[in-house]
């Protein structure tokens, strides 16, 4: 990024100080668009929430391909974050409704939900002592206030969005993102793929040293929950909600293999019983919504990724699953659209109650 940003063209922004959880160097992404209108959209790429899982980074050396968290923002590419900009909601198409917004979207490889402040010793797997930098709310506060300088801060609508470990990261960082904006118009909040239950108390204080804020919206073991529950409680319809999943996702079925303590580390492959636990998880997180978060939307949808097993994919908001129907009388991006105006729903319920073989 240097001058003015031109139109419809995304730009990397560097932070003067924010590191990956690796220690090298971070960045965010904008894009200005033709519209009023901003989306806020934070990216998945895992957890980590100790000792053992910041030694198991993605693409470690004992098991290509596998492991708890994105370290570093790639260089010479953007990887991951270019491929979400050509599909789901930032993508520059057309048939996309949400193409010509404004978009501030932080790559995430601090390991910790966008809401660390800490570092932690570790041994990595060649028995190195290293530090990991859980940097995720210091980079993200520094962008946000860099991406408000070069964008502006009044816009008419908002969507505050993410997926994944993103979506977590979208409920908890929504009223840290207001703060610096002035909107106008509607406001929602997209919480996209992004179950994981777990000790959050003890991490968000132990592991990340959260701010205290944040570690105070924190009061059951579904941190996602918690976040959009915070949101009803403070500003009720006013604030509109999209919750999303599919019904076996296939992530979020394999890591919580690890955080139910069931194996002592991540498995390489989702097993039947694996999704079977997340899809009741699941269900139990849809009726929650349900009872004590009333304007919420809930979009499920049935999409196989792996046969055996019936393992549905991963995230709906970043790729092509966002412009599809999914086995639902709308898409995801219908969903959202509709949630915007005030028509709240529940799509694919029914998929919960389904026994898969």
């Amino acid at each position: 990024m240097r001058g003015e940003p031109e139109t419809g063209r995304w730009y990397t922004v560097p932070v003067d100080g924010a590191v990956s959880s690796d220690g090298s160097r971070w960045r965010g992404i904008v894009k200005k668009g033709s519209s009023d209108n901003l989306l806020v959209f934070f990216m998945g790429g895992g957890l980590s929430v100790n000792s053992f899982t910041a030694a198991r980074p993605h693409y470690r050396p004992d098991s290509e391909g596998n492991g708890f968290y994105c370290a570093y923002v790639s260089e010479g590419s953007i990887g991951e974050e270019i491929r979400v900009t050509r599909e789901g909601i930032t993508a520059d198409d057309p048939s996309n409704p949400f193409h010509d917004w404004n978009v501030i979207m932080p790559c995430y490889t601090t390991g910790d939900l966008d809401i660390g402040t800490a570092e932690r010793e570790y041994t990595d797997l060649g028995g190195n002592r290293k530090t990991v930098y859980y940097h995720g709310y210091n980079n993200f506060s520094a962008f946000l206030e860099k991406a408000v300088g070069i964008l502006g801060r009044s816009f008419s609508d908002l969507i505050v969005g993410g997926y994944s470990a993103g979506g977590v990261s979208a409920a908890l960082l929504y009223e840290d993102t207001v703060s610096k904006l002035d909107i106008s118009g509607r406001r929602l909040v997209l919480v996209d793929s992004s179950l994981f239950i777990c000790d959050w108390k003890k991490i968000l204080a132990d592991e990340w040293n959260s701010p205290g804020h944040i570690r105070n919206i924190s009061k059951t073991d579904d941190l996602s929950y918690d976040g959009i529950k915070h949101i009803y409680d403070r500003y009720g319809s006013t604030v509109k909600i999209v919750y999303c999943c599919s019904v076996r996702d296939y992530a979020l079925s394999q890591c919580q293999v690890y955080f139910d303590g069931l194996l002592d580390d991540m498995p390489t492959e989702v097993t039947p019983d694996a999704a079977d636990r997340f899809q009741g998880r699941l269900k139990e997180a849809v009726a929650r919504i349900e009872k004590n978060i009333p304007s919420a939307s809930v979009y499920l949808w049935d999409n196989v990724a792996v046969e055996r097993g019936h393992i549905t994919v991963h995230t709906g908001s970043n790729n092509s699953v966002f412009l599809r129907k999914m086995g639902n009388e709308i898409s995801l991006c219908e969903c959202v659209l509709n949630a915007l105006d005030g028509k709240t729903g529940i799509w694919g319920k029914e998929f919960l109650e389904k026994e898969y073989k």
